[in-house]
C-alpha cells in the first residue's frame, strides 16, 4: 500500500516535499476479546521513533529541508513526544533542534523522551509559562540567526499547523484502502487522543474527503486552554483552505466531530484510575505501550464506550511510539 494514497486521490499534492520518515501504512488490527473493535497501530510509523507524530513531521520536516533550515524549533511539555521525535529524525536528516518546554506532571515516558532529545543533541529549555517559552524561543532563534544565518523553522506543540495536519488528511485515505482491503469495517468512530488539534483535524477533514462515514470521538486530554471546538473549528478551516490553495477542485467538508472531556481528570498527564486501568487492560491484549498523558486518556474513552455496548464497529486509532527509546537505548 502507497504511504500516501491521498496523492493519488488528489495529484497536485504530489508536489508536497517529504521528508521520508514515513514509509508505509500502519497495520490495523482486530483488538482481542471485543467482536466489534479494531486498533489502528501508529505507534509502528517508524522502526525507530513512530506515533502520530510521524505524520506530521514528514511533511513539516520535508518543507524545513526544502527551505534549507538548519535548525528546528519545537514547544511541548516536558515529556514532549513531538520534540523527541522531531530531534530524533531532525538529527538525522541534518538539523538540530531546539526544544522549549513546559512542566509536566512526572511519568515514566517523560524521561525516554527526555534522554531521546538529548541523544539526538537537543538544546533543552524548561520554562514556567507559554509567555516565557515564546521570549526563549525568539533569543535563542536571533543567535542561530547570527551563528547559521537562517532563522529556525518553527513548530507548534504537536507539529498542528495546517501542513501537518495534512498527513492525518492522508491517514484516513489509508483507513479508507484498509478497509477497500476487508483488513476492517467502516467504524461508526474512531476514538483518538485530543490535544494540540492536528490529528483530530486532519481526521475530520480526511475522512469526509475520502468518503467515510466514521465520525471522530476525540478524548480531550489537555486544558481547553489548548484544545476546544472553536480552535478544533478553526484548525479545520485552515486545513481545508490549505488543500484548496493546493487544489482548487478539493471540496472544504468535515467529518462530525465528538469531543469528550470526561475522562482528562485532574491535570494533564496525571492519570486516573480509568486511565491506569485502559492501559494495563490494552498492554495485556497487545503488548503495546501506553501512556498517561494522551493514549491512556483516549483509552479510558474507548473502554468505557465498548462496555456499555455502543452500536457498530469501532476503531481505536493509537498514537504512542512504540520503543521506550530509538534503537532500544
Amino acid at each position: 500500500m502507497p504511504a500516501y494514497p491521498l496523492f493519488d486521490a488528489y495529484p497536485r499534492l504530489a508536489t508536497l516535499p517529504l521528508a521520508g520518515i514515513f514509509t508505509t501504512a500502519t497495520p490495523v488490527q482486530p483488538l482481542p476479546g471485543h467482536d466489534r473493535a479494531w486498533v489502528k497501530r501508529d505507534d509502528l510509523s517508524n522502526a525507530e521513533f513512530g506515533g502520530n507524530k510521524i505524520r506530521k513531521l514528514d511533511l513539516l520536516l520535508g518543507e524545513a529541508r526544502a527551505q534549507q533550515r538548519r535548525c528546528l524549533l519545537a514547544f511541548g511539555y516536558s515529556g514532549s513526544n513531538f520534540v523527541a521525535a522531531t530531534a530524533w529524525h531532525g538529527r538525522k536528516l541534518g538539523m538540530d533542534t531546539i526544544g522549549l518546554l513546559l512542566p509536566q506532571a512526572d511519568a515514566p515516558y517523560v524521561a525516554d523522551n527526555l534522554a531521546t532529545s538529548r541523544a539526538a543533541g537537543a538544546e533543552l529549555a524548561v520554562g514556567g509559562s507559554t509567555g516565557a517559552l515564546l521570549a526563549q524561543a525568539v533569543a535563542r532563534s536571533l543567535r542561530r540567526l547570527a551563528t547559521q544565518g537562517r532563522w529556525p523553522y518553527w513548530m507548534p506543540p504537536g507539529g498542528s499547523t495546517p501542513l501537518g495536519a495534512l498527513g492525518f488528511v492522508n491517514a484516513a485515505f489509508e483507513l479508507r484502502a484498509q478497509i477497500e482491503a476487508g483488513l476492517c469495517p467502516e467504524p461508526e468512530r474512531i476514538h483518538v487522543a485530543f490535544s494540540s488539534m492536528g490529528t483530530v483535524a486532519g481526521l475530520a477533514v480526511g475522512l469526509a474527503l475520502a468518503g467515510l462515514r466514521s465520525r471522530v470521538v476525540a478524548v480531550q486530554v489537555v486544558s481547553d486552554r489548548f484544545a476546544s471546538g472553536a480552535k478544533l473549528d478553526a484548525l479545520i478551516g485552515r486545513t481545508q483552505r490549505l488543500l484548496r490553495q493546493l487544489d482548487p477542485a478539493i471540496p472544504a467538508i468535515a467529518a462530525p466531530v465528538e469531543i469528550r472531556t470526561e475522562f482528562f481528570g485532574r491535570d494533564y498527564a496525571v492519570p486516573t484510575p480509568a486511565t491506569t486501568e485502559a492501559m494495563r487492560v490494552f498492554g495485556q491484549a497487545l503488548g503495546a505501550r501506553s501512556d498517561s498523558a494522551y493514549s491512556g486518556k483516549a483509552l479510558a474513552g474507548f473502554y468505557a464506550d465498548l462496555a456499555i455496548g455502543a452500536p457498530g464497529p469501532t476503531l481505536y486509532w493509537h498514537t504512542f511510539n512504540a520503543a521506550a527509546r530509538p534503537g532500544g537505548g
